[in-house]
């Protein structure tokens, strides 16, 4: 009993930094976790290793109670402190979010508004890595059509440039690092790359790009402007060098949203082409919003112009997307995503003596277990299917594409 009181105690009225919401709304949803016994020893056992610094065993108990109920607003917040002494800023600044969907007083909300802040400003560097099998029914993205029209005549396709089906093996990774962070323009600096192999070596993919400038800092967010370089190789030959600039913007709207925005230019010079090189700009905003303690939500729109030197091949692009992540216990995070983008050429395009328009939809679900690893690394499964309508037949597609990774930020 004793146990029990002094829970409740701690769940209903303790004034910590990372406090519950509103006194109503934070009875409504913990109070009714307290007549658990097993969760408020639990809960105990958490708060207890927080002021001993077991910030590991603490964690492990705030999880432990989220996985049965991720609802809980109060135990989400613990982990979010608990994450952010531990200098977990990505799981931290996570948990914030999902928390400040439940409308916390102004007091809660400008402390979770400084956590963030804090999470930004003291990020001095990032490493993401990825390793994983990929079965895909069209590794080539090609069309799964046997004749195509070439003015007005059907003529017989190659069969190596038609659909083919494979698994590849997958590693990846991304590194940045703020240089100078405490002062006025911290110089942003990072590096990308991926690459993909399958047992016919004319299909592999990879790709390695790099970026460096200057961040500004603004109210509530930043401004970041970098000089960006990407190179990729198809079939181990090199496909196409583009250098531009970056423009990236981030905004954190009343401790809730994230308003971000960008703009790239780049000049695209293919390696044995010259009907596609060009300019190519494109501008895209996007909202991150939670819905509530254990659903994040994501909308984007952007557009995109390119200037290839063939007329025909130079092309207005739109997109819009959406996307959903929850929190179902059990350490599970379901994500689904659509994404609609459609595509219209400027002139006919030789030789089909016709313009090329495309629509694009594309469905993404993915599921990620975040209490396994192997060796540090998490697993998720994802499957993406996408379908292309053109009124050229060549560049009609159907895809569906499997993913099994394991992934680790350090």
């Amino acid at each position: 009993m004793l146990v029990r009181q002094y829970a409740l105690r701690l769940l209903l009225g303790a004034t910590l930094v990372c406090a519950a919401s509103s006194a109503a709304r934070t009875q409504s949803v913990d109070a009714s976790a307290a007549f658990d016994p097993g969760l408020a020893r639990e809960f105990l056992d958490g708060m207890t290793s927080y002021e001993a610094r077991d910030y590991s065993h603490a964690e492990l108990m705030f999880r432990r109670i989220l996985d049965r109920d991720p609802k809980l607003l109060r135990v989400r917040l613990e982990l979010a402190r608990t994450l952010y002494m531990e200098k977990k800023d990505e799981e931290a600044d996570y948990n914030f979010r999902l928390a400040s969907a439940e409308r916390p007083s102004a007091q809660v909300i400008r402390n979770i508004v400084r956590f963030r802040e804090a999470i930004r400003a003291r990020r001095a560097w990032r490493f993401n890595f990825e390793v994983g099998f990929a079965p895909d029914s069209n590794i080539n993205a090609a069309t799964d059509k046997e004749t195509v029209d070439i003015y007005g005549l059907p003529f017989r396709l190659d069969p190596d440039s038609r659909a083919h089906s494979g698994s590849g093996r997958f590693v990846g990774g991304d590194a940045s690092v703020r240089l100078d962070r405490d002062g006025n323009h911290p110089i942003y600096v990072a590096a990308y790359g991926r690459s993909q192999r399958y047992r016919d070596r004319s299909f592999d993919d990879a790709y390695a790009g790099v970026e460096g400038g200057p961040e500004f800092p603004l109210r509530g967010g930043r401004l970041r402007t970098t000089a960006a370089g990407l190179m990729r190789w198809y079939g181990r030959r090199r496909l196409v060098t583009s250098v531009g600039v970056h423009f990236d913007y981030e905004n954190l709207i009343e401790g809730k949203s994230i308003l971000g925005g960008s703009l790239l230019l780049r000049h695209n010079d293919y390696g044995r082409r010259r009907d596609v090189d060009g300019w190519d700009a494109e501008a895209r905003v996007s909202l991150n919003r939670p819905l509530g303690p254990s659903t994040l939500a994501l909308a984007y729109m952007g557009i995109e112009r390119n200037w290839a030197t063939d007329p025909g091949q130079a092309f207005w692009r739109s997109k819009l997307g959406i996307g959903m992540l929850k929190e179902v216990g059990w350490g599970l995070r379901p994500q689904l995503a659509i994404d609609f983008a459609h595509q219209a050429g400027d002139a006919p395009l030789a030789p089909f003596a016709k313009a090329r328009r495309d629509w694009l939809l594309q469905g993404t679900a993915i599921i990620y277990k975040r209490d396994w690893n192997v060796g540090g690394f998490a697993p998720s499964l994802s499957l993406t299917i996408t379908r292309n309508c053109s009124t050229l037949s060549l560049y009609r597609e159907r895809r569906a594409r499997g993913e099994i990774r394991l992934a680790r930020a350090f």
